[in-house]
């Protein structure tokens, strides 16, 4: 693996971004916005005091883009306040430069006094790009950069992936059917993607592979397995169930533990060249509608929903109607 670091200003930063000569579509990433407003403006206000900000960290692409594996929030976080798109915190104090107080409080950066944006434009940071690197040296890198950082369990499942099954996991939740099934902070918070390694695990279950339970350790297990041997035309069918259960629902409701047993459904329908509209009706006017008075399976998601009896349980109830049908 080679690399080499450039200073940057964050003025050329934000052109470069312009000009998409960085990308962020690297899975290891977050999506944006998981800042909230403080966060944002305590990050311009330790560019205002020159507190020293951590290296950006990417992969140069054979194009020559730039792809961001860490510094995201921090990079998109600069380029939406130097382009107006946020003010600061109303309890940011004031900054003094050459002996001057400045008042940035509740101020967007064209409000700002010049010296003070100027600030902010020649600011420096180092940007780190890679080459002749190997997925594995990419996860590693990531993995030892953020030892010690108070990473959440969906975060190091993320690491755990391997680049092909981190592209999977990318482009299935990036299927518009979310959109439907999940709040915007929902789909912030990556929860989309546990739910995919769910539905995964659960087109693998079978004699064979008992896939345990949808607990961490459980879905860390499949990760390490699953990265071996990615089912390309499980993955597709997957794929096919979102799109049908995309077309088939203006909107739905439907609570996040039966989410992977909905779309798994749809997968054994396809699978097994059944009639899909049927279990359309079914989970529309049955299923859905009568919910709260579903005591057969609500009973599997009580307390203890990532248990293997509770996740089996649940499992069971769709196996049987789609045998029925």
């Amino acid at each position: 693996m080679d690399y080499s670091g450039r200073t940057r200003t964050l003025s050329s930063l934000v052109k470069d971004m312009k000009n998409f000569k960085f990308s962020f579509d690297s899975p290891l990433q977050r999506k944006e916005n998981q800042w909230n407003r403080l966060q944002k403006s305590e990050l311009i206000d330790s560019i205002l005091r020159s507190y020293p900000l951590d290296p950006i960290r990417s992969i140069k692409l054979d194009s020559g883009i730039l792809d961001v594996i860490d510094g995201k929030q921090r990079m998109t976080t600069i380029r939406d306040y130097m382009n107006d798109v946020f003010a600061l915190s109303k309890n940011l104090e004031s900054v003094t430069i050459d002996g001057n107080e400045y008042q940035i409080a509740n101020k967007k950066f064209s409000k700002l006094d010049e010296v003070i944006q100027d600030k902010i434009k020649y600011f420096e940071i180092l940007v780190y790009s890679f080459t002749n690197c190997t997925d594995k040296d990419v996860r590693e890198m990531f993995r030892r950069q953020n030892n010690g950082k108070n990473l959440s369990n969906l975060q190091k499942r993320t690491v755990l992936e391997s680049e092909e099954l981190r592209n999977v996991t990318f482009d299935l939740t990036s299927h518009p059917f979310w959109d439907k099934l999940l709040t915007k902070t929902q789909r912030k918070g990556d929860i989309d993607k546990d739910l995919v390694r769910e539905i995964l695990m659960l087109t693998e279950a079978s004699n064979e592979y008992d896939f345990g339970s949808f607990r961490s350790e459980d879905i860390n297990k499949f990760i390490d397995m699953y990265n071996d041997k990615i089912n390309e035309e499980k993955i597709a069918l997957v794929k096919q169930s979102l799109d049908k259960l995309d077309e088939s629902f203006e909107e739905i409701k439907l609570n996040k533990i039966s989410i992977p047993m909905v779309v798994y459904g749809m997968y054994r329908m396809i699978k097994d060249n059944k009639d899909i509209e049927k279990y359309i009706t079914w989970l529309r006017d049955d299923f859905i509608a009568n919910y709260d008075q579903n005591e057969n399976f609500k009973a599997y998601c009580q307390s203890s929903t990532s248990s293997s009896e509770n996740v089996k349980g649940r499992l069971e109830y769709f196996r049987n109607v789609i045998r029925e049908m």
